[in-house]
């Protein structure tokens, strides 16, 4: 139970349709994260370096610095499954079509976790689609 409620209407599904909003929000920002980290990487960059500055702007959210430290660290174990974020990720596409959304991030970030899904890492932590970035 939380501490917080939210009256989202009275139709029912809405608090669904919010934590879809919510997975695309969070899978979005990972799958950035992680192409960013594979770019500092590759241009030479210190990724705690990355993470050090990202603390420090108004980009910075607990959530990305402790799932950057895990991508850096390939720490993966298991607190949000990526299969379970590429399901969520999936879900909201089609509520996007539903409602005649245009998603294209999303789309492009389900992509990303399903090819991460592909080489092995379904039931590893959300962070693990770092693997898929870096190559």
């Amino acid at each position: 139970m939380s501490k917080n409620s939210f009256y989202l209407g009275s139709e029912i599904g809405n608090a669904s349709k919010m934590n879809s909003v919510l997975q695309v929000v969070g899978g979005v920002s990972l799958a950035a994260l992680a192409e960013g980290l594979a770019l500092a990487d590759r241009a030479g960059l210190s990724q705690a370096d990355l993470l050090d500055v990202l603390a420090l702007t108004p980009l910075a959210s607990p959530h990305l610095i402790l799932k950057g430290r895990a991508m850096i660290e390939s720490s993966y174990s298991t607190h949000q499954p990526l299969t379970h974020m590429q399901k969520d990720l999936k879900l909201a596409l089609g509520l996007g079509d539903a409602l005649e959304q245009s998603l294209p991030l999303t789309a492009t970030t389900n992509e990303i976790f399903k090819h991460a899904k592909r080489l092995g890492y379904a039931n590893h932590d959300v962070a693990a689609v770092y693997i898929r970035a870096r190559f």
